[in-house]
């Protein structure tokens, strides 16, 4: 089949097309690109950047992608469009491989800037049990790594990442229409919350709120300025959009168990970065390897439990979350043992010593 007509942002057309012209390699090579901008991904990544590389740099790009990350699931709840796979029962969801079996057919707004056909929303909204991750608009994947390259060239000032940033979008904006995950108008929606995350990025480095992220005595239980606006933006706000059903429970749960992480790392002093290869790779390795195992060992303690209600899930899912965002403490305080790390006070000790 050849498409034909304008390009709409909420029309199944263009998915339709791309799909038709794809193959089962093909596909494969989309859903490895897709993965990319899965949350295993990226928190790998970060946890790389950050134990590995440069602490205070790879917290912030952290803290970059949690806040992208939480808006856009924001969004996709207010906003609450469906996914083209249910607006089109031609669509495939090539993604997970499951059967279409949507009432709905060629049900597109006709106009490129049309909203998806009242019908089908009425129908969407009105589901009593939604499917995983049902919401299309924005687009999660393509905001996320929006954040991640675009941050990245700005936090390490590099030109090669900086060029390939435009490229990276394009490719994951792509394998999410060509997966029938999302329409046009969801990746578009994806990279302009990305870019807007990114400007208020670039200002945050600019300013002096950056290094009073890292000074100590803003995080001590006072009633100063700066330390009500940290607590604020780092416990208050994330709880407060828990409470109003506006995120869910595992992303709540990473959120707050990754800035309670933080704080304590803080008032114990955060680590400096010196080390050989060696050490860095032992840094990373045990980052990663506590955060991994955790979630197995809790799924699998979880799973035995046989616990099944609603409130006993939000919990668990929560919980599960928690205690992941947690390990960096841990890995911290595992690191500085096995001296792998040393405190930026102790660092300025033996400067003076020497």
């Amino acid at each position: 089949m050849a498409f034909q007509g304008a390009i709409e942002m909420f029309q199944t057309e263009p998915i339709i097309y791309l799909q038709s012209l794809g193959n089962e390699w093909f596909t494969f090579l989309m859903i490895l690109i897709t993965m990319m901008g899965s949350s295993s991904f990226l928190i790998a990544i970060t946890i790389i950047t950050t134990f590995g590389v440069d602490f205070k740099k790879g917290f912030i790009l952290y803290q970059l992608l949690l806040w992208t990350g939480l808006v856009t699931v924001i969004l996709k709840v207010l906003i609450a469009f469906p996914r083209p796979d249910f607006v089109d029962n031609r669509v495939l969801n090539l993604e997970s491989g499951i059967k279409n079996t949507s009432l709905f057919n060629g049900n597109g707004p006709e106009g490129i800037f049309k909203l998806p056909d009242k019908e089908v929303l009425k129908a969407f909204r009105l589901q009593e049990a939604f499917t995983s991750s049902p919401f299309g608009f924005p687009s999660g994947h393509v905001a996320l790594t929006t954040a991640l390259w675009g941050g990245s060239a700005i936090i390490f000032k590099s030109r090669v990442i900086k060029r390939l940033t435009p490229l990276v979008i394009v490719i994951m904006a792509f394998s999410r229409m060509y997966l029938g995950r999302h329409f046009l108008g969801d990746v578009l929606g994806g990279a302009t919350i990305g870019l807007i995350f990114l400007i208020i990025f670039d200002h945050f480095l600019k300013s002096p709120l950056k290094d009073d992220f890292f000074k100590k005595e803003n995080f001590e239980l006072t009633l100063r300025h700066r330390n009500l606006l940290f607590y604020s933006v780092m416990f208050v706000i994330p709880i407060v959009f828990t409470a109003l059903s506006l995120v869910s429970s595992d992303i709540a749960g990473l959120f707050l168990g990754t800035n309670i992480a933080y704080f304590l790392i803080i008032r114990e002093g955060i680590p400096n970065d010196s080390g050989s290869v060696t050490q860095r790779i032992l840094r990373v390795f045990i980052a990663l390897l506590l955060f991994g195992a955790s979630s197995l060992i809790l799924d699998a303690m979880f799973i035995t439990s046989g616990t099944i209600n609603y409130l006993h899930f939000t919990l668990i899912e929560f919980l599960k979350a928690f205690i992941s965002g947690f390990t960096i403490w841990i890995s911290i305080a595992i690191c500085t043992k096995l001296d792998l790390y040393r405190r930026d006070k102790e660092f300025v000790s033996s400067r003076d010593a020497e």
